[in-house]
């Protein structure tokens, strides 16, 4: 307890300081909006501090033709309203709201660091569970907006790396605040601050189906699924293969939008789908689609709290494996590997059912080991 206090207590000052650092950067930002049909794209995006690329691939989402668009000749000899131009720049200047920004990440910090103190030390943790994921999904999502978002974190990184977003320095800083986030625990991030995985868990926990409980998806698919549409982003983001390049497959997929207010033409064909998904499976859209959920999938084995058995307690009842809501109990119990287990999201039901409470969720290190358990029943 004493280390994570430490701990959470540095998290808050690093980001505090990583914020402000942010928050400095954007101050030379221009924030005016500078447009003029004699300049070229190339000329418009220098001025207003933004890649020329962003703005073709803004322009892309209505024609993908815009790609071909010369840089180099004025807007008012191109074959495009010159308007689409400038509300293309508009929207992107628009995007950047470091206030916002950086109060998310300390209310993020601050967040986690009560979780991981004060919920997940709890022997009972799903009574509050459900309302802490729904003022989760509130205060992240519906006030204070869409972006930042972990998601966000990884495909604007790779995006900056193919000249497609500008504020390197901003995108970086987002993408180590998220990584520090999830280092202190198995997806702490993830579970309990995403604004689009604390609003799926709480679908999930509608009761309807109540046999839905008892399907956890494979973890060999959930993973191979991240994957694959991973590489896939990265080949036709950077044009290596099926002759596309700059083609963000996460943008045509980005169930966070719901939580922006322009989001109504989105929300007709994509909410109802992810309603339906998530009263069927837990978390659809982080175990088959989430790119950081992949990436926080590959941190779980260096956080530092995470979901032990203490060897002298347990009468291997395996409620812990029945009542898991993935297959992460079921790897951990069987121990058949030390690392690369199925996800776990710190959820807290298998310490919850433990009837000898043989199960903690701590500092790694000081918890004891595990001793090699039979492959459980089917």
């Amino acid at each position: 307890m004493k280390k994570n206090i430490v701990l959470s207590i540095s998290l808050i000052i690093i980001t505090l300081v990583l914020s402000l650092f942010m928050k400095w950067d954007a101050i030379g930002v221009k924030k005016e909006l500078y447009f003029s049909a004699d300049m070229t794209l190339k000329e418009l995006a220098q001025k207003n501090d933004i890649p020329v690329k962003e703005v073709l691939h803004i322009l892309s989402h209505e024609d993908p033709k815009a790609w071909d668009l010369s840089k180099d000749v004025s807007i008012k000899d191109m074959e495009i309203d010159a308007a689409k131009i400038q509300a293309a720049i508009e929207h992107i200047k628009e995007e950047v709201k470091p206030t916002l920004e950086i109060l998310k990440y300390i209310l993020w910090a601050i967040w986690i660091s009560f979780v991981i103190i004060l919920v997940l030390s709890r022997k009972k943790v799903k009574k509050i569970r459900i309302p802490l994921l729904l003022l989760s999904a509130v205060t992240f999502g519906l006030l204070l907006g869409a972006t930042p978002n972990p998601m966000e974190s990884v495909v604007k990184l790779f995006k900056m790396l193919n000249k497609m977003e500008g504020g390197p320095k901003v995108l970086i800083t987002s993408f180590v605040l998220f990584t520090l986030f999830s280092l202190l625990g198995s997806k702490l991030v993830c579970s309990w601050g995403c604004q689009l995985g604390a609003l799926q868990e709480s679908i999930f926990n509608i009761p309807v189906l109540k046999k839905k409980r008892k399907f956890q998806v494979s973890f060999a698919l959930s993973i191979a699924l991240r994957v694959v549409l991973f590489v896939l982003f990265f080949f036709l983001l950077f044009g290596i293969a099926l002759g596309i390049k700059n083609f963000v497959v996460y943008h045509h997929i980005n169930y966070f939008k719901i939580y922006n207010w322009d989001w109504a033409t989105f929300a007709l064909y994509s909410l109802p789908v992810l309603v339906l998904a998530s009263l069927l499976i837990y978390r659809p859209f982080c175990q088959f689609i989430c790119p950081f959920g992949l990436y926080a999938w590959l941190l779980e084995n260096v956080a530092v709290n995470r979901i032990k058995i203490i060897e002298d307690r347990c009468i291997e009842c395996m409620a812990c494996v029945r009542n898991c809501p993935t297959q992460a109990m079921k790897g951990i119990y069987e121990k058949k590997r030390k690392y690369f287990l199925p996800d776990c999201w710190s959820c807290g039901v298998c310490t919850e059912v433990c009837p000898t409470n043989a199960i903690k969720y701590g500092y790694n290190k000081e918890l004891p080991a595990l001793k090699k358990h039979k492959t459980p029943a089917t």
